[in-house]
C-alpha cells in the first residue's frame, strides 16, 4: 500500500500500471539492480569481472562480467534492508593495489567525480562518461548515473554542518534547517557523526532527534545516540575495563593496562591503508622495547572476517582485539575521536596519557622512534 501511494504521488494513477510493468520487467522490486553500459565492447574492461560492494564493511555483495560493453548487478534484499554506501571496483593486476574504484560524475558540481553512491532498491543505470589511462596499471573509469536516487543525491550535495563557535545562533538555525530538509538522509546522519566532536552535545542531540524515526534502528543512529548520551567523567585516562572481542568472536571485559609497564594502545582497521603502513614500525618498536612496553591493537573493523584476514597477513605478535559497537565504542570514541585512524595512545602504568598521535608518520614522528624516545 505504501509503495502504491508513493508511485501514485510520483507518476499519477496512470503511471502505476507503467511502474508495475517496469518492476516486473526488471525483477523483484525488493532487488537492487544496476545496469552498466560502457558504450561499446572495445574498452579494457571487456571480458573482465567487476565487483559491487558495501563501502562500510568492504564486503563484495555481487560480481558482474563485462560482455559487449555491458554488465549487470542484481542483489536480493530482505525486509530489514536499508540503503548502504556502495562502490564498484575492477581488478588492476597490481598486487600492491589489487582493486580500483570506478567513479561517478557529480551532476551538482562541475568537474567533480565521486567514488561511492548509495545502493537502494530499484534500478540504477550507469553510462560511461570517460576513461583515462595514465599508465597500464593506473586507469580511471567514470560513469554518469541516470536519475540519481534520493540517498545518493543527498550524498553528492556534500552537505556540511556549521560549527563556528562565533556564529552559534546562525549555525544552529542553518543546521536545523539542513536536517529538516534531509531528514531521511543516511549520508547526512553519517556527516553528523563526523561533526559530533565539534558540536555542542545538546545541539547534536537535537539534530539527531530531527531525523526520520525509520532511521532509529540504523547502526549509525544507535552509535551516535550512545556516544551523545555517554558522560566522559575520566578525561583522557584509559578506562579500567572495556568490552572487546577476541579473534574467536568471544566477548571479554578486562583491563588492558599493564601497571608494570608503559602501554601503547593502537586503534586501526584492516581497510585503513595508513594503519597497515604503520604496522612495520610497531613491529620494530615491539621487538626492541617489549620488556618495557605493553602493546595492544584495537581494530574498529565492522567485519570480523576482514579483521582476522588482515591479522593473518600482518602477523602481529602483540595483543589484538576488536572494538564492537556499543558503550565501549562510545566511551573510547569520546576520549580519542576514532573517526580518524590510525591513532596511538601511550599510557603510563596507571593509565594516564603520556602522549598520543593521529595519523601515519615517518621520520622522527614515526611511532617506533617517537615512543622509544618517550620511554627514555
Amino acid at each position: 500500500m505504501e509503495n502504491n501511494r508513493i508511485i501514485r504521488a510520483l507518476f499519477g494513477a496512470a503511471g502505476v500500471f507503467v511502474m508495475i510493468c517496469v518492476l516486473w520487467a526488471c525483477g523483484d522490486n525488493r532487488e537492487i539492480v544496476i545496469h552498466g553500459d560502457l558504450r561499446g565492447a572495445n574498452t579494457f574492461l571487456e571480458g573482465k569481472t567487476l565487483y559491487f560492494g558495501n563501502a562500510e564493511t568492504r564486503n563484495f555483495v555481487d560480481t558482474a562480467l563485462v560482455r559487449d560493453g555491458k554488465f549487470e548487478f542484481r542483489v536480493n534484499t530482505d525486509g530489514n534492508f536499508v540503503p548502504f554506501r556502495a562502490a564498484i571496483v575492477f581488478e588492476t593486476g597490481n598486487p600492491d593495489w589489487p582493486h580500483q574504484l570506478v567513479g561517478y560524475k557529480n551532476p551538482y558540481f562541475k568537474k567533480t567525480s565521486e567514488s561511492n553512491f548509495y545502493a537502494e532498491r530499484g534500478v540504477m543505470e550507469l553510462k560511461l562518461d570517460t576513461i583515462q589511462i595514465f599508465t597500464p596499471k593506473n586507469k580511471v573509469v567514470v560513469f554518469k548515473i541516470d536519475k540519481v536516487n534520493q540517498q545518493t543525491s543527498a550524498a553528492f550535495h556534500h552537505y556540511a554542518f556549521k560549527v563556528d563557535p562565533k556564529k552559534a545562533d546562525d549555525n544552529q538555525t542553518y543546521n536545523e534547517s539542513l536536517v529538516q530538509k534531509n531528514f531521511n538522509s543516511l549520508e547526512l546522519l553519517r556527516t553528523l557523526n563526523f561533526s559530533k566532536a565539534a558540536l555542542a552535545t545538546d545541539e547534536a542531540k537535537h539534530l539527531l532527534s530531527l531525523f526520520d524515526p525509520k532511521l532509529h534502528s540504523n547502526p549509525g543512529y544507535i552509535a551516535l545516540k550512545t556516544y551523545l548520551e555517554y558522560e566522559n567523567k575520566t578525561g583522557s585516562d584509559f578506562p579500567t575495563e572495556v568490552a572487546l572481542k577476541t579473534t574467536d568472536n568471544k566477548s571479554i571485559s578486562k583491563a588492558l593496562v599493564d601497571s608494570s609497564k608503559h602501554n601503547l594502545i593502537v586503534f586501526w582497521a584492516s581497510w585503513c591503508g595508513p594503519c597497515r603502513m604503520e604496522i612495520p614500525q610497531i613491529k620494530k618498536l615491539y621487538e626492541s622495547k617489549a620488556a618495557d612496553l605493553n602493546v595492544v591493537s584495537i581494530s574498529v573493523d565492522k567485519d570480523l572476517n576482514a579483521w582476522k584476514k588482515a591479522m593473518e597477513k600482518e602477523q602481529m605478535p602483540w595483543k589484538q582485539f576488536l572494538l564492537p559497537a556499543g558503550e565501549t565504542y562510545a566511551m573510547l570514541d569520546k576520549k580519542y575521536n576514532l573517526q580518524t585512524i590510525p591513532i596511538w595512545v601511550l599510557l603510563d602504568g596507571s593509565g594516564k596519557v603520556v602522549d598520543q598521535h593521529v595519523g601515519y608518520d615517518t621520520g622522527d614522528n614515526a611511532v617506533d622512534l617517537k615512543v622509544a624516545a618517550l620511554l627514555k
